[in-house]
Order: structure tokens, then C-alpha cells, then sequence
């Protein structure tokens, strides 16, 4: 507390047990800090992903706050040049998904509520490929398009992706697996494509 009031911070102490009584956690930490949300655009986070030459996560209607706040903490570990959440996704900003990106949301480009098609006439316009995640059916990671600019569409933990929002995109990719296993959970799954574009990107920068 005293760097914080050191960097002109405003620092108020409260009696012990307050932050028990307007916090959502069984043993809260002693400091809590207010911090303004980071705005992004979706047509930014897509020319950002163009210029990076770097996936886009696209959470597809993803209600799961753990799932969607490790993604969050995914995207930056492998990378990505943002996430972008659409219409009837969780609330990135509920407290059980700010703990889960383990502080990665002050740094990840976020952008929440908006519509698939929104999404896919952004990539379209800035010819960023979309690659849907499907159980079956699709070509394997490591011949999908991931070593350049896509966008990743992760469907939702019961339904998984509309199969018309699979017949538009431009690819799909199916991660293999082995056993009686039927599917992976989101975060996952996106994290096994997420890192697999690291590789390849490093991969390419390394020719």
C-alpha cells in the first residue's frame, strides 16, 4: 500500500472484516485495488492480429468464467493479439474470470458483445482466415492454418460451434485424441492451438 501511495495511487484503508463483507471470496486478500476496464475495438484487435501475423481468439458464445479467463491468460503466454467474446458469452469482468486470467485481462486486448457476423465481415475485410474448432471432421493443428493471422472460433462447453458457423468458415481444425475421450474442455482445446501457433510461428522465424 505504501507504493501504491507512493505512485499517487488513492489508498483507503477499511476496518478488518469489511472486505469480507462486500467480496464475493470466503477469505479475501487484504488489498483490493478499483482499475478502469482497457477498451478495445473489434476491427483493431482483427488489424492487430493482421499485423502481428498472430491468432484471434473468438469465444463463441462461451459461458464457463474459468474457461474464459484462462483464455485469456492463454492469449498472452502463446502470443495472440487478443480475444474477443461474443453475444451471450460470460461477462469477462465477473470476478471468477478476472482471477482465472491471473492478471493477463490488464494486458490481453479484450472485446465483448459482439455478433458473429460482426466478427466474421472484420476478419473478412482485413483477410484474416477463420478456422472453427470441430470434433470431427477437420484437418489436425499441426495442418491447419496456424502460422499466420486467423481467428480461432472456440464454440461453447455443451453445444460447441452452429453448424452454420462452421459451414463459414474458412477451415476447420479437429485436435486428435485417443480413448472413449469425445471432446476437450474450451480452454483446453484453445490453448492446444494456441501454443501449436506459437510453434509455428517460431518455427517460420527460425528459417
Amino acid at each position: 500500500m505504501r507504493a501504491a501511495g507512493a505512485a499517487g495511487v488513492p489508498v483507503h484503508p477499511v476496518p478488518e472484516g469489511a472486505l469480507k463483507k462486500v467480496l464475493d471470496l470466503v477469505t479475501p486478500q487484504a488489498v483490493v485495488a478499483v482499475a478502469r476496464a482497457v477498451v478495445a475495438t473489434l476491427d483493431s484487435v482483427v488489424a492487430a492480429a493482421s499485423a502481428a501475423g498472430a491468432p484471434l481468439l473468438v469465444l463463441v458464445e462461451l459461458q464457463d468464467p474459468g474457461n474464459a479467463g484462462t483464455l485469456v491468460r492463454v492469449a498472452e503466454a502463446a502470443g495472440c493479439a487478443g480475444v474477443v467474446l461474443t453475444e451471450r458469452s460470460v461477462d469477462l469482468y465477473n470476478p471468477k474470470s478476472v482471477r482465472a486470467t491471473a492478471g493477463s485481462l490488464f494486458r490481453v486486448p479484450v472485446v465483448q458483445d459482439v455478433t458473429v457476423d460482426a466478427v466474421l465481415a472484420a476478419c473478412a475485410a482485413a483477410g484474416v482466415p477463420t478456422l472453427a474448432t470441430v470434433a470431427v471432421d477437420g484437418t489436425d493443428p499441426e495442418s491447419s492454418p496456424l502460422d499466420a493471422a486467423v481467428a480461432v472460433l472456440l464454440g461453447s462447453e455443451a453445444h460447441g460451434l452452429a453448424a452454420e458457423l462452421v459451414a463459414r468458415a474458412d477451415a476447420r481444425v479437429t485436435i486428435p485424441m485417443v480413448g472413449k475421450v469425445e471432446s476437450l474442455n474450451a480452454g483446453v482445446a484453445g490453448a492446444v492451438l494456441a501454443f501449436e501457433a506459437a510453434r509455428r510461428r517460431r518455427d517460420k522465424d527460425a528459417e
